[in-house]
C-alpha cells in the first residue's frame, strides 16, 4: 500500500516529503541542516520541526544517492549542502507527476479534515478540491476560472449562505 507522504518519479523511487523539501530547499541556494530545519519551521508556522535525528539521516541518503553534494564546510563544522543534476532532475521529475501528488494530498486532508473537523468538514473538503482543481488549471484558462469562483463567492454573499444569523 502506498504512503500518501510518499512522492514517485518516473524511475519509480518514492521520496519522503521531507527529502522533497530538501532537494525543492537547495533548489534555491545552498543551505545547511540547520538552514533547512529553521526554513521548514518558518513554513509551517512553527508546527513542524524535523528532528536532527530526523533530517541528518536524509541529507546523508540524498548525497549517498548524489542528489544533493557537500559544498562548503564552514565555521563550527557547519555543512553547506547543493544540489546535484541529478537531484534537479529527480525533483523535475517527481514534480511533473504533480496531479498524482496533489490527490494524494487531497487523500491526506480528507482524513485529516475527518479526524479533526467533523463541522463543515464537506464545506472543507469541496474547498481542498477547489484548490486542487485550481492547481491544474491549465495555462489560458485561468480567467475562467476566476470568474467561476467571483460568480461563487457572489452567490454566497447574495444568499447569506455564509453569514452568521442571532
Amino acid at each position: 500500500m502506498p504512503s500518501l507522504l510518499k512522492f514517485g518519479s518516473h524511475s519509480g523511487k518514492r521520496r519522503s516529503l521531507l527529502a522533497l523539501f530538501v532537494l525543492h530547499a537547495l533548489q534555491q541556494g545552498p543551505k545547511s541542516g540547520y538552514d533547512i530545519r529553521r526554513e521548514i519551521a518558518e513554513r509551517s508556522g512553527g508546527q513542524w520541526i524535523p528532528s536532527k535525528g530526523t533530517l541528518y539521516p536524509v541529507l546523508h541518503q540524498l548525497e549517498e544517492e548524489r542528489l544533493i553534494a557537500v559544498l562548503a564546510t564552514g565555521k563550527r563544522s557547519r555543512t553547506l549542502y547543493g544540489p546535484t543534476p541529478k537531484g534537479r532532475a529527480t525533483l523535475r521529475a517527481i514534480r511533473e507527476r504533480g496531479k498524482e501528488s496533489h490527490k494524494r494530498m487531497e487523500a491526506y486532508r480528507n482524513l485529516i479534515l475527518d479526524i479533526f473537523g467533523a463541522e463543515n468538514s464537506r464545506i472543507k473538503a469541496l474547498q481542498n478540491e477547489i484548490q486542487g482543481a485550481l492547481e491544474e488549471c491549465p495555462p489560458g484558462k485561468e480567467g475562467h476560472a476566476e470568474r467561476i469562483l467571483e460568480h461563487c463567492l457572489e452567490e454566497l454573499k447574495r444568499n447569506n449562505a455564509c453569514s452568521h444569523t442571532r
